[in-house]
């Protein structure tokens, strides 16, 4: 049975004004900066983890009043759900709007009574992202008890199950079912899995294949935000319940095979006055009156306090008691519910972007803490008696009192704000005189002397800075590399690449040189010393010219192409063509505008010996 008859009622003790002090209220992007928005929650004893819009999940430690900042993976993207889970390390998993999660295990703190020999060194916090499964936002995430599982599930109704391997430092991931709408929260104990969508609620066993079945034959006449959570009262299987919401204010008790034991009904029990949990800032009641009025429904459902239930909408958060079907507390004084989490007896409620409310029953222990180092947070909420009372006794223990003794005996009027008895003699400060230097007068002759001859300016001192030249092992850093070494990083040094074309800087006759050479290679790849050139049409075209010239200083004018044949030369040369010996000419001056890429090849298949059976080249 839950023990909350020995407790005080349920309220708000203290405002965490501590955490907010710490709590930046923006973070920098590039050259500009941007607001932090808190999405989510979740809670231990020892720490409390913050999910934001920046892609940042902030590591509150309670005890120490310590922040520290866990980055993912993929910066700029909003955190939609955080859970943590304390085995032998801290796991904290995080899911992001784009469908990565993102999960960080946090060594803890060994206790001072462990010998430093004893204590493992060098450990510090692992980052493991799961990417590319989750199409859309993550929704919901359920660890194991033991940290070696995670369960994710996101608003397209896909479910992940990552394991992780703690020694070898690896996580392996695969989809186990789709849903097809979006998943509400996921609850996994004794190899069972709850998961609560829009639509339904099922339970999945891992055998050979994970095995689905759904809770309740019943289906729902709406789609909403309907959770569930499974509630294990013993060691043994059978000892587990499946409480799921359903609409109008009803909660199903299911066991492990998915029947439905019994329906409890809160909808007659709502509309009477319940106990409301008072808060230190509430909403006002004409911001209340502007908030458009819903119909009450149950959503998620968390464990609280033992056997108790907890569940909210946007706008109340309602504590119900299964056994006794009773509404214990309702907090409908909250802006807007953003998130709530609950561990024991203690609940966290994320009203608006930068506002969390811890309610309980007792008060937030803080063990550790100095008397002396109070911080000016704690003793700004003390009450007014206790305040009056270190006054008091400040007064006394201070030599204020004894300063005044004196004037209040003496009935003069004194200014009561001064004590003779404490103001010292003090001379007049004043201004001492400069010293008159005693100076030799045959020394004070040698330096005249001396300042009166001429030197060269050779002689004279003159300070210059030498600058250190880089050593070999700096020069001879890659330029895609950087060196750290005793604890500085050396910048990384990068290479200019020229661009544009640059001047020739060789001589005309080493340009002759190449071009020949170049024109050589091509002769060899094209075979040219195999073809001539036959200049029968250009001597018709052009006779006068081509006979007074001779053939060797002849211009051959290619200009048209179209009229030149290229035919190979047989070895024995016939009597009809002339004979071309194998030296080249002197010059042959080609023109530019021809195109050796057009130059195609016809090949005959004739068995002839005659001189056509040869292959022909043709200019096109």
């Amino acid at each position: 049975m839950a023990t909350y008859d020995t407790y005080n009622s349920l309220k708000e003790w203290a405002p965490l004004t501590d955490l907010f002090n710490k709590l930046p209220s923006k973070l920098p992007n590039g050259f500009f900066t941007q607001d932090v928005k808190l999405t989510c929650l979740d809670v231990l004893p020892e720490f409390l983890a913050l999910g934001t819009n920046l892609g940042v999940v902030f590591w509150y430690d309670r005890k120490k009043k310590d922040l520290q900042r866990l980055r993912c993976e993929k910066q700029n993207v909003q955190v939609t759900v955080v859970k943590i889970i304390s085995t032998v390390d801290y796991m904290v998993a995080c899911g992001s709007n784009d469908g990565s999660i993102n999960i960080f295990q946090i060594p803890k703190s060994h206790p001072d009574c462990i010998p430093e020999s004893l204590k493992p060194k060098g450990k510090q916090v692992e980052r493991y992202t799961v990417t590319d499964l989750h199409k859309s936002p993550i929704t919901a995430i359920e660890w194991a008890k033991n940290g070696m599982k995670l369960f994710s599930g996101d608003k397209g109704g896909c479910i992940v199950l990552t394991e992780i391997d703690f020694y070898m430092h690896i996580c392996k991931s695969m989809e186990i079912l789709n849903e097809s709408y979006e998943v509400v929260q996921l609850s996994y104990s004794q190899q069972r899995l709850l998961v609560s969508t829009t639509y339904r609620s099922i339970i999945c066993q891992r055998q050979e294949k994970w095995k689905v079945c759904q809770v309740g034959k019943k289906d729902r006449k709406i789609l909403g935000p309907f959770g569930g959570v499974i509630y294990q009262s013993g060691p043994k299987t059978t000892d587990a319940v499946l409480y799921c919401t359903r609409p109008g204010l009803r909660i199903w008790v299911a066991d492990y095979d998915g029947n439905v034991n019994k329906t409890l009904l809160f909808k007659d029990l709502l509309k009477k006055e319940c106990s409301e949990v008072p808060i230190i800032n509430p909403i006002s009641r004409n911001l209340k009156m502007l908030k458009p009025q819903k119909e009450p429904s149950f959503g998620v459902l968390l464990p609280f306090n033992d056997n108790l239930l907890l569940t909210y909408n946007n706008d109340v958060i309602y504590v119900l008691d299964p056994e006794k079907m009773t509404v214990l507390e309702t907090m409908s004084h909250f802006r807007n519910v953003l998130w709530v989490a609950t561990y024991r007896d203690e609940i966290f409620v994320l009203e608006e972007e930068r506002s969390i409310i811890r309610v309980s029953y007792r008060p937030e222990q803080h063990p550790d803490v100095d008397v002396n180092s109070a911080s000016p947070v704690s003793s700004a909420f003390l009450p007014i008696t206790s305040s009056i009372k270190d006054i008091t006794n400040k007064l006394q223990t201070s030599s204020i009192i004894p300063a005044m003794s004196p004037f209040l005996d003496s009935t003069s009027d004194v200014n009561i704000h001064t004590d003779n008895s404490l103001i010292m003699n003090a001379e007049e400060a004043k201004e001492s005189p400069i010293k008159s230097r005693i100076v030799n007068p045959e020394i004070e002759k040698k330096f005249n002397d001396i300042g009166k001859q001429q030197f060269s300016e050779k002689i004279l001192f003159r300070q210059t800075k030498h600058r250190k030249k880089m050593s070999a092992s700096t020069i001879s850093l890659s330029s895609n590399s950087s060196e750290e070494k005793d604890g500085y990083i050396k910048p990384t040094l990068m290479t200019l690449s020229s661009v544009g074309v640059l001047p020739d800087l060789r001589s005309p006759e080493s340009i002759q040189n190449d071009i020949e050479y170049k024109e050589k290679i091509l002769a060899d790849i094209l075979n040219l010393d195999k073809v001539k050139i036959s200049l029968d049409k250009l001597h018709e075209n052009d006779c006068d010219e081509v006979e007074d010239a001779p053939e060797e200083e002849a211009a051959l004018n290619l200009g048209n192409v179209d009229d030149i044949e290229c035919v190979e030369i047989d070895e024995e040369p016939s009597s009809k063509s002339p004979v071309i010996k194998d030296v080249p000419p002197a010059c042959l001056n080609i023109p530019n505008d021809w195109k050796l890429a057009d130059i195609q090849l016809n090949v005959k298949n004739d068995n002839s010996l005659s001189d056509t059976s040869l292959t022909d080249w043709e200019i096109v």
